[in-house]
């Protein structure tokens, strides 16, 4: 199973309907998105533009502390350097030097690149409350919750709602930046004790948000985190992402992984990037065709 992730931040209707239909003419058949009304209808037009009625589609929250659910912020004390602006890989920094908040992702890369200390990131939550029943009730079939923060509590509300939705599949997006492996495995075995057997995803984030290269050391903490879910023998399907690209697969088939899905997101964004971001691209065939085609080679080093 191929998973393309739009972004759990990412906020640009535009964005997200070419993506789909991109990848969905390509092959991908499950799509993961912000939770919002608005990206879910956006990716729906993606696929009926490209002429699929059968996609599926997980929406992602965040508990409290997850970088998933923030956006950045720039201080008065900015320099103007430009830095943000030629390292966002979402174009969410205008020439102004300012955030575009719908397309920000979260990544955290403006931040740590800027010299003058300028940039910070604040949590945007939703109402999951009420957005996570309406989107099962408009046909989504996965329900992710990001957990890398240490918040329990919000864990627990947000675990018990999602679970109270009853969706097809829940998944659990977990890395080992904030914990051991002790305590992810003991985080995940009481989150799925609530659950039927195989009715859970565990997604195996290696280092969140960092396929930005192609090669097997990018992708070595995806299969690694696979690994320490595989080896716990629990009764979960297990979809690596944080840092997967086209090596993923063949990695962890060297690794001996018995994985059932691949999420990327970073990677299969960048690879189309130049050619969904064009302003004829709905009029001009030849660059849909090319994005494509690229996106079905991605897709096929995930078999």
């Amino acid at each position: 199973m191929f998973k393309l992730v739009c972004g759990a931040g990412n906020e640009d209707t535009e964005s997200v309907k070419r993506l789909v239909f991109v990848y969905a003419s390509a092959g991908c058949k499950l799509f993961d998105l912000s939770a919002r009304k608005e990206i879910l209808e956006a990716a729906k037009e993606g696929g009926k533009l490209a002429g699929i009625n059968d996609l599926q589609y997980c929406v992602s929250i965040g508990i409290k502390g997850d970088k998933h659910i923030t956006k950045a912020k720039i201080k008065p004390s900015c320099i103007k350097c430009g830095n943000c602006l030629q390292n966002c890989p979402n174009d969410a920094v205008l020439s102004s030097i300012m955030i575009n908040e719908k397309k920000c992702i979260g990544c955290g890369i403006c931040m740590r690149k800027c010299p003058a200390n300028a940039i910070y990131m604040e949590e945007k939550d939703v109402n999951y409350r009420e957005i996570l029943p309406y989107m099962v009730q408009n046909g989504v079939n996965f329900l992710e919750l990001h957990i890398m923060g240490h918040d329990k509590e919000d864990l627990a509300r947000k675990w018990k709602v999602i679970n109270e939705c009853n969706p097809k599949f829940a998944s659990i997006c977990i890395d080992r930046e904030n914990f051991g492996n002790k305590e992810v495995l003991e985080r995940i075995k009481e989150m799925i004790s609530v659950r039927e057997p195989y009715t859970t995803i565990i997604q195996a984030d290696g280092v969140p948000m960092s396929g930005g290269s192609d090669d097997f050391k990018t992708t070595l903490q995806a299969v690694a985190m696979a690994e320490v879910i595989q080896n716990a023998n629990l009764p979960v399907y297990i979809m690596m992402s944080g840092g997967t690209n086209s090596k993923t697969s063949e990695l962890a088939k060297m690794c001996g992984i018995n994985f059932w899905g691949i999420a990327i997101g970073s990677w299969a964004r960048k690879i189309v990037k130049p050619y969904i971001t064009s302003d004829d691209f709905w009029e001009n065939k030849e660059l849909q065709e090319k994005a494509i085609k690229i996106a079905k080679i991605l897709i096929k080093s995930c078999e």
